[in-house]
């Protein structure tokens, strides 16, 4: 990308003329609608500029809500194009109403909700240290029936450097083993499970993700 790039892109996207980035494919899109469809409470951990965003808000059941949890950095400017782009995206649908935007970190925003979740996007720090934390603290609050859809957990074949990525190392040799999960569907990188009934006690969940009394703290 040539210099200013980013900036033209952020500046074409405000003005709606151009379309927020995104590292997934229309295939993995069209999964993350179909088992985001009608769900209720939902999280998304990794907005970048809000695309996959408002794919998931825009399925949800009338009253659901969505999460939007990322920090947000800001770039050398002291401005976040991706914020403004998300936010912005979300603004010019019918959904926005429905995304509550959590601008922290994962293993942060964890603290700030109560209840369980029926569908969770897990698409943010993809290093190892990154999706054993994630996994640890969300894999929890995935209520019986939950779908927790995880992007960059198979190495498709346009793209099979996702191989060498934690997030996918992870997968195939936790993950996909969690007893408590069953894959669904795996659509190019994206790998879909549902939180099945296992019957195995509380205790099970402390073992990969400490239950907190939690309340949605962050600003909409």
């Amino acid at each position: 990308m040539f210099p200013g790039a980013s900036l033209i892109h952020a500046l074409q996207c405000l003005a709606g003329i151009d379309q927020p980035h995104t590292q997934t494919t229309e295939l993995e899109r069209a999964a993350l609608a179909k088992w985001a469809r009608g769900r209720s409470r939902a999280a998304e951990i990794g907005v970048y500029e809000g695309l996959t965003t408002r794919v998931i808000a825009e399925v949800l059941a009338d009253d659901g809500e969505l999460f939007a949890i990322d920090p947000f950095l800001a770039g050398r400017l002291g401005i976040c194009w991706s914020k403004l782009i998300a936010r912005r995206h979300l603004r010019a649908s019918r959904c926005g109403s429905r995304v509550r935007w959590v601008e922290h970190l994962s293993h942060e925003a964890v603290h700030q909700f109560d209840g369980k979740l029926d569908f969770l996007f897990i698409d943010g720090d993809h290093s190892l240290q990154g999706i054993q934390r994630d996994w640890r603290d969300w894999s929890c609050r995935i209520a019986q029936d939950g779908i927790v859809a995880l992007h960059d957990t198979r190495a498709p074949p346009h793209n099979p450097r996702v191989g060498d990525l934690g997030s996918c190392r992870y997968f195939a040799s936790h993950i996909r083993h969690d007893p408590r999960f069953e894959l669904l569907e795996q659509v190019d990188s994206l790998s879909v499970l549902r939180r099945g009934a296992t019957g195995r006690s509380a205790q099970s969940d402390v073992r990969t993700g400490q239950e907190r009394p939690m309340n949605p703290k962050a600003g909409a």
